[in-house]
């Protein structure tokens, strides 16, 4: 991970230093995701309230993990080894949304860093964060962020 690490802070340090200091917040959050997510589930559970939140933060390290790849409920819940419902449930409770408005809160998000802080294409972008065509990820951004990928850059 340490190679990884430097190797992509290396890569992005010539670039713009606003993209630069997001790399490094990503790389940071993904490695604090990870570590959370090897803790031992055993003797940290006590209550419901703490359960919903270590099962909801679970869910945050994979989707900070898979989000490019995995955009439906019952994926994270799949891996959780829970229902779709019950996770919806737990994402509520915890945060006040369900677990599919977290899946597109992230894509939106990430989408939006992109288009700012990049020089990829449109097109490029639609195909990194996993859609398969520009005019699903166009109609997607339309849709859940209410413009277009040119009038988000």
């Amino acid at each position: 991970m340490k190679l990884i690490f430097l190797d992509r802070m290396q890569r992005f340090k010539s670039k713009d230093k606003n993209l630069y200091v997001s790399v490094a917040h990503n790389a940071i959050e993904r490695l604090i995701l990870d570590a959370f997510f090897h803790i031992p589930q055993e003797g940290a559970k006590r209550d419901i309230q703490f359960d919903y939140l270590y099962c909801v933060n679970k869910f945050k390290v994979l989707l900070q993990r898979d989000y490019k790849e995995e955009k439906t409920v019952s994926h994270y819940a799949n891996e959780l080894k829970i229902s779709p419902r019950k996770l919806t449930e737990m994402t509520e409770y915890v945060q006040g949304q369900t677990a599919k408005q977290i899946i597109i809160e992230k894509i939106v998000n990430e989408s939006k860093k992109l288009l700012r802080h990049s020089n990829y294409t449109i097109s490029q972008i639609s195909y990194e964060l996993g859609f398969t065509n520009e005019a699903n990820y166009t109609h997607f951004l339309k849709k859940h962020a209410g413009k277009s990928p040119s009038q988000l850059r």
